[in-house]
């Protein structure tokens, strides 16, 4: 599903801010923002599993539960831990929330 030009904007803002601050943490790689747009294109919550987001949007999915890490813990994201074989729920947070 494409994302609205208007939403791509802010999410690339809120990441691109997020990189410019002195953190002592590492910055966030291109991946994580690519991920974040394909997760959130019109909604702040994304309820696809982790086997759909790799295939279909040809992510590894070592790397892409990684890049949900360290999302979730620079506040990016807020997760809903449901029962297989229903996907978790997750939350964009934009500004990232600070934890």
């Amino acid at each position: 599903m494409p994302i609205e030009p208007r939403r791509r904007d802010a999410i690339a803002a809120a990441f691109a801010a997020y990189n410019r601050i002195d953190r002592e943490t590492a910055t966030l790689p291109p991946s994580a923002l690519r991920l974040l747009t394909v997760m959130f294109p019109r909604s702040d919550v994304c309820r696809r599993s982790v086997a759909s987001l790799a295939q279909e949007e040809g992510f590894d999915v070592r790397t892409l539960r990684r890049m949900l890490r360290v999302l979730l813990e620079a506040g990016f994201l807020s997760k809903e831990e449901s029962l297989a074989p229903v996907p978790n729920t997750y939350h964009l947070h934009l500004p990232p929330v600070q934890r």
